[in-house]
C-alpha cells in the first residue's frame, strides 16, 4: 500500500541515536545507501532500553543485580529478554571494578548533530554523573557486536563532542563510552565491558566529517528516490490489479 511507503519516507526523515547513525555511515555511497534501505524498511525484534533502564536505575538508584535484572524483564519484548539480561549482568561486572556512586547524578537536556538544515542525529549520554568536582557523561551502547571500522568509532566521539560534549558544562570533562560486546573468554563466549575514554579516539577534521555527512546526504536521497519508484509502482499496480497486502522489504536493491 501506498500509506506504508509514506511511512517509510517519513521515517527516512528521522535518523536513529548517535551509534545506529553512525553504523550507516560507509565509506562510499552505494553501502551507505543499502545501509539506510535496511534501516528504514526493517524493524528490529528487540531493543535495549529495559536493560538500559536497570543500568540507570543502578547508577542513579544505587539497586542491586537482582533489582536491575527484574527491571529488565519487565518491559520489552521477549525476544529481547536474555539480550538485555545479559548486558545488565555486565554492567555490574564491570561495575565491580569501577564502582559507579549512586545518587550523584545530575539532569540534562538531549542533544542533536546537526547533519543538514532538515535532519538532526539525537545525541545523549544515558546519565551524567558527578566526580570529584567534574561531570563526567556516560554514554551506554548495547549492541552484542562492536563491528565499526576505525572511521566509524572516529566519526562516533566526534558527534558526541560537537553535539553534547562541547557544551559549557563539558568542556574539560571525562567521558566514558561504554560498550558490551560478546567475545571468547576463557572458552566461554560472554559479553564483556569495552570502554572507550574521551580522548581515546582522533576527532575526525572538518574535511573528513564533512565527507562522511555527504556521503550520508547523497545516500539519504538516493534511498528517497527508490522509495518514490517503489510507491509510484505500487500505486499502478493497485490500480490494475486492486488493493493487496504487498508490505515494502528490503529486496535485492544491492546484490553483493
Amino acid at each position: 500500500m501506498a500509506s506504508n511507503y509514506v511511512k517509510l519516507l517519513a521515517k527516512l526523515d528521522r535518523p536513529p541515536s548517535g551509534p545506529n547513525w553512525v553504523r550507516f555511515v560507509r565509506s562510499d555511497v552505494i553501502s551507505t545507501t543499502k545501509s539506510i534501505i535496511s534501516f528504514v524498511k526493517g524493524s528490529p525484534p528487540f531493543t535495549y532500553s529495559a536493560g538500559y533502564t536497570a543500568i540507570k536505575d543502578r547508577i542513579q538508584l544505587g539497586i542491586n543485580l537482582e533489582t536491575a535484572i527484574a527491571v529488565a524483564a519487565r518491559s520489552g519484548a521477549p525476544a529481547g529478554r536474555k539480550q538485555n539480561e545479559d548486558l545488565v549482568r555486565s554492567f555490574f561486572e564491570h561495575d565491580l571494578e569501577r564502582r559507579y556512586a549512586s545518587h550523584n547524578f545530575i539532569d540534562f537536556e538531549k542533544e542533536w548533530f546537526r547533519v543538514s538544515r532538515d535532519i538532526a542525529v539525537p545525541v545523549s549520554p544515558l546519565c551524567v554523573i558527578r566526580e570529584q568536582g567534574q561531570f563526567v557523561p556516560l554514554f551506554v551502547c548495547g549492541w552484542s557486536q562492536l563491528d565499526l571500522t576505525d572511521f566509524q568509532r572516529r566519526l562516533l566521539v566526534t558527534i558526541y563532542e560537537d553535539a553534547f560534549l562541547s557544551l559549557t558544562d563539558y568542556q574539560n570533562s571525562p567521558a566514558e563510552f561504554l560498550f558490551f560486546p560478546k567475545g571468547d573468554r576463557s572458552g566461554e563466549v560472554k559479553r564483556t565491558a569495552e570502554v572507550w575514554n574521551r580522548g581515546d579516539y582522533n576527532l575526525l577534521g572538518e574535511h573528513e566529517l564533512n565527507e562522511a555527512v555527504e556521503i550520508f546526504l547523497q545516500s539519504r536521497e538516493l534511498v528517497r528516490q527508490i522509495l518514490l519508484k517503489e510507491m509510484a509502482e505500487e500505486v499502478e499496480r493497485t490500480r490494475r490489479e486492486g488493493p493487496s497486502n504487498h508490505t515494502p522489504r528490503s529486496r535485492d536493491l544491492f546484490d553483493e
